[in-house]
């Protein structure tokens, strides 16, 4: 059930007092800007954490409420619930979907969202959210920052971040699903909360044959967390984490292809598939020296392992590609509540990656040539430090980001060593402000800095090879927040992001970068969210943005004003809840997106809009639930195309789809 009287979709302040760490209040959310989606919650674990301070801006939540009873191939479709967000969906096998936001593309070619998950960094090298290893019955919420006025993340951090939190409530629970395309899915969570100690445990495998032909999946994930509490000002906690993933790829289509049979696949890609894993261990420390300064550890070591075959067209060679990311860094947090009005939170963290990236030509996938082989190290270390005022009514937050890099890499192919791109310490100010004009309508404002540095071989030198300068964003957004009525709340803001020296990745398979100019982004968003009464809630969203060439140079003078490649001109989100009766749950969610260009310079087509409605009901059966849920209720048409050459490629989503689903709570 959409947020109760707090406010959903609420606009302006409160982001983060550590997702984990609170139990939201009513009375607090009418002073932030966050929206929530779903019942708001008590959240269990680091109540003796260090706390942050208060984000102005679109901060956006879903609760476990809205996330258990989904059913979804990738973890990143439990975002399409979230006001601003859009998605590229290939679906080629483990490359499937990724996300996006404020002007950027999915395509994966600029990293610009921080993903992570239990407060620990989960991005790939280059820039892509790894989230998988997360069954929907293990999310308790999920948390999305949009823009770039955030301290507390500096790589990836471009357009903004998603917090994904796991399940530590006391619980146990078995679902079952079984549904179109062959698909069968089984979720296990224990959870035992007793004496200053927990333990909890969740188990999911997936099996489906797919939409498309010769699209077959299976995933397995388990994981395990145990929090210990020797005393009340202290807790100590393991996070390990197994998840297994193998997929095949159906290939590309041409237009006409994909509208005549959109579930077939190409005959050229028969040969593709893959795996990747992901296994993960964290170690977690909550500290409370008294009432005023409190710390918060993380520490994690994880690997992320992709191996996949793909070719793209008919014409162009099969490609094996194997990625290791080696990853290990710490996080922390200190932060002094001097008083009701003035906090202090400061942090350190380090994140190290040792990884290799290899590629070679094959047929059928046997080997003929290699044509890359990077060995890498990227490492990145920063620190922030932010100051907060809370008056009555005036809120104001001022911080300052810090980040830099070390690293070397070894062209196995060229046999060269490089150096990483030092640019120095880069620094990110942060700031913002807001006021409460009414108990009902808050005004807000935030500005921010962010950075984007180059991956991959391009993010070394030697004296063959020169550097990029690291792209800065600019960025601002200013709204309100307004609860019209008691059971309906808004929020409206407008925002910008400026960017002078912007590096895209090459369309060659280089790996390399080259640098586009200057870029602006700008948009608004209108969310609104409304609990009406016991029986009927909903929420809505509509978001209007546009990213464009504003200074390509000389060289490039023909494409200043167009549009960048991969992003919509608007995305929306609607949902409506109807309880006929108490134990009967009737939801009726769509997500719509518009056109895009495929190409920065090719600008006479658009492609890439949908219209996706999904249909659900639950019924309480006491001692479970019972779940019937038609996605794509419609069987509405949609695909992702890509431009290689002069010529686009598609690849068509998932037609209608029904399935049926039993739990039982123990």
């Amino acid at each position: 059930m959409c947020s109760t009287r707090i406010s959903p979709i609420n606009i302006a302040l409160l982001s983060c007092l550590s997702f984990s760490t609170i139990a939201f209040a009513d009375d607090e959310q009418n002073k932030d800007s966050t929206l929530f989606i779903g019942d708001v919650i008590e959240v269990h674990g680091q109540s003796n954490g260090a706390k942050d301070v208060q984000l102005v801006g679109s901060v956006d939540v879903v609760n476990r409420d809205q996330l258990q009873n989904e059913h979804v191939n990738i973890t990143v479709d439990l975002f399409t619930k979230i006001p601003g967000v859009y998605f590229s969906r290939f679906n080629q096998g483990v490359v499937s979907t990724d996300v996006a936001m404020r002007g950027f593309n999915g395509e994966g070619s600029m990293p610009h969202t921080k993903l992570l998950i239990d407060g620990i960094p989960s991005n790939l090298h280059v820039g892509l959210g790894e989230m998988d290893a997360l069954f929907p019955m293990e999310v308790e919420s999920i948390e999305v920052v949009k823009g770039n006025q955030d301290a507390r993340y500096g790589l990836h951090n471009l357009a903004g971040n998603i917090n994904m939190t796991s399940r530590r409530d006391d619980a146990k629970e078995v679902e079952f699903l079984a549904g179109s395309f062959d698909t069968y899915e089984a979720q296990g969570y224990f959870g035992d909360v007793n004496n200053g100690f927990s333990q909890h445990y969740f188990i999911g495998v997936r099996d489906t044959k797919g939409y498309r032909d010769h699209s077959a999946l299976e995933k397995h994930t388990f994981s395990g967390k145990w929090f210990y509490q020797p005393s009340n000002n202290t807790e100590l906690g393991v996070i390990a984490r197994y998840f297994d993933y193998e997929a095949d790829a159906p290939g590309y289509l041409t237009e006409q292809e994909a509208h005549r049979d959109s579930t077939q696949s190409a005959d050229y890609a028969q040969n593709d598939s893959g795996d990747k894993q992901t296994r993960h261990l964290s170690m977690h420390l909550d500290h409370a020296f008294d009432p005023v300064w409190q710390l918060s550890v993380k520490s994690y070591i994880q690997q992320f392992d992709r191996h996949r075959y793909l070719q793209y067209t008919a014409s162009s060679a099969q490609q094996e590609r194997l990625e290791k990311d080696r990853q290990y860094g710490a996080v922390a947090t200190l932060s002094a509540t001097f008083s009701p009005i003035w906090l202090l939170s400061m942090g350190l963290d380090y994140q190290a990656q040792d990884n290799s990236n290899e590629r070679f030509v094959t047929v059928k996938k046997v080997r003929q040539k290699q044509f890359r082989n990077w060995d890498f190290d990227y490492n990145n270390y920063g620190g922030f430090t932010q100051l907060q005022y809370r008056g009555e009514r005036l809120l104001i937050s001022g911080g300052l980001r810090f980040d830099g890099f070390s690293g070397d890499l070894f062209d196995g192919i060229s046999e060269q060593y490089k150096t990483i791109n030092d640019e120095g310490i880069t620094l990110q100010p942060k700031f913002n402000v807001l006021y409460e004009m009414t108990d009902r309508l808050n005004l807000f404002a935030n500005y921010g800095v962010s950075f984007q540095a180059p991956t991959g071989s391009k993010a070394y030198i030697n004296e063959q090879s020169s550097g990029f300068d690291f792209s800065k964003n600019y960025g601002f957004e200013t709204g309100a927040k307004w609860q019209l009525f008691d059971w309906l709340n808004t929020r409206l803001s407008v925002w910008q992001q400026d960017a002078k020296d912007e590096l895209t990745p090459k369309t060659d398979g280089s790996g390399g970068f080259e640098n586009i100019g200057e870029t602006k982004r700008k948009g608004w968003d209108l969310a609104l969210s409304a609990d009406i009464n016991t029986q009927w809630s909903g929420f809505a969203s509509y978001t209007r943005q546009e990213a464009k060439l504003v200074e390509p140079g000389e060289a490039k003078i023909a494409q200043k004003g167009n549009w960048l490649l991969g992003v919509p001109e608007f995305t929306a989100t609607a949902g409506i809840i109807y309880r006929p009766v108490n134990k009967l749950k009737v939801s009726l969610f769509g997500h719509f997106q518009g056109d895009y260009y495929v190409s920065n310079v090719i600008q006479d087509k658009q492609y890439g809009d949908y219209k996706l409605v999904d249909l659900a009901f639950d019924y309480d059966l006491g001692w479970g639930n019972a779940g019937l849920r038609i996605n794509n209720l419609f069987d509405s048409y949609s695909d992702y195309v890509y431009l290689v050459g002069d010529e686009t490629i598609h690849s068509p989503t998932d037609g209608r789809a029904i399935n049926f689903s039993v739990s039982y709570r123990f």
